[in-house]
């Protein structure tokens, strides 16, 4: 049977492979020339952001939050509204829209902080429905199903072209790794896998466990809140669909495939998700079939998901090759002898 103990992640850093995957973001545009594929690149990228924050939050805090898409819709919804109706600069709306959400997650966490488990999971997902019944319903505000403009970005005074938006979303994705993996490496880092594991004796051990629960709700919030802003760059439009379960069901796929708990599985899972519904359209009727048979895969076979296959395996060989590994190794080989 598979361990299923997500795997401790390292105190290295290790910025070559985000530079790597940077680098082949960053090739994409030139070797992509259909404007529906670098579309669906800046998907990835949207949905790898959306995940970094439910990863820190479930993967490495063990907090099982749903409300995720409400916070993706409310940046989104606020990036486009603090433009056209406040007349805001699309930076300072972004900035505005962070700012909404982190004080919107923080109102909403501290009642929320005394749930666990599955109870947690059901209130946060009762908030993800209360703010997609908002969005539908107050039309005078939100523009119900039809949703609200999000005014194209601009430099010099010219529109931006689809590659200039595709880097915008690259930019802001490459920030949100690099963040994600500094949270992973440090003190909070360690403190939230001290929670996922047992919150009891993390607490016994003196961490702080309602502050560090409350500081990760709030992160993986305006982490969704980026991502909102990027699809509203990406789409130009804001509606309700964007706070649906089809956006939940993506989300923990996603986590799925890729690896919770594991550094690059937001990025790796939201390119099998994204791109293989478009290899398996050629299979008509069985398409859903087939795509449910690859995640019960994973689920059996792959409980890390791809990413955790590979970081699992490269960090226990780095232990074992370690100078303090081999030297633990030596001292015990000398016990039994």
């Amino acid at each position: 049977m598979a361990n299923r103990r997500p795997p401790e992640a390292p105190r290295a850093p290790t910025l070559l492979p985000v530079l790597v995957f940077l680098a082949l973001g960053a090739l994409l545009p030139v070797l992509l020339t259909s404007g529906f594929h670098i579309r669906l690149a800046m998907l990835v990228w949207i949905y790898a952001i959306l995940c970094m924050g439910f990863n820190l939050l479930y993967g490495f805090t063990g907090q099982i939050s749903l409300g995720l898409p409400a916070f993706y819709a409310i940046g989104a919804y606020a990036f486009g509204m603090l433009q056209t109706m406040l007349g805001w600069s699309p930076l300072l709306a972004f900035a505005g829209s962070l700012a909404l959400v982190a004080v919107l997650s923080l109102l909403i966490a501290l009642p929320l902080l005394r749930l666990r488990t599955h109870y947690l999971a059901m209130a946060t997902m009762a908030f993800m429905l209360i703010q997609n019944g908002v969005a539908n319903r107050w039309i005078e505000f939100t523009g119900g199903q039809s949703g609200i403009p999000v005014p194209p970005l601009e430099w010099g005074g010219e529109p931006v072209g689809r590659t200039g938006i595709y880097y915008v979303v690259l930019i802001l994705a490459g920030l949100t790794l690099l963040l994600h993996d500094f949270l992973i490496r440090s003190h909070l880092g360690r403190a939230m896998q001290a929670i996922r594991d047992d919150e009891t004796a993390a607490q016994a051990l003196g961490v702080r466990v309602t502050r560090y629960k409350l500081r990760v709700l709030v992160i993986s919030g305006v982490l969704a809140a980026v991502a909102g802003v990027c699809f509203g760059l990406t789409s130009l439009r804001v509606d309700p669909s964007l706070s649906e379960f089809h956006v939940l069901v993506s989300m923990l796929t996603i986590v799925v495939m890729g690896g919770l708990g594991t550094r690059f599985g937001p990025i790796v899972g939201a390119v099998i998700v994204v791109l293989l519904p478009q290899f398996l359209t050629s299979f008509g009727e069985l398409e859903t079939v087939i795509y449910g048979a690859f995640i019960l895969i994973f689920l059996l076979f792959l409980p890390h998901g791809l990413s955790g296959l590979f970081e699992r395996h490269h960090w226990m060989a780095g232990r074992s090759t370690s100078p303090k590994a081999r030297a633990q190794a030596r001292e015990l080989k000398g016990e039994l002898q």
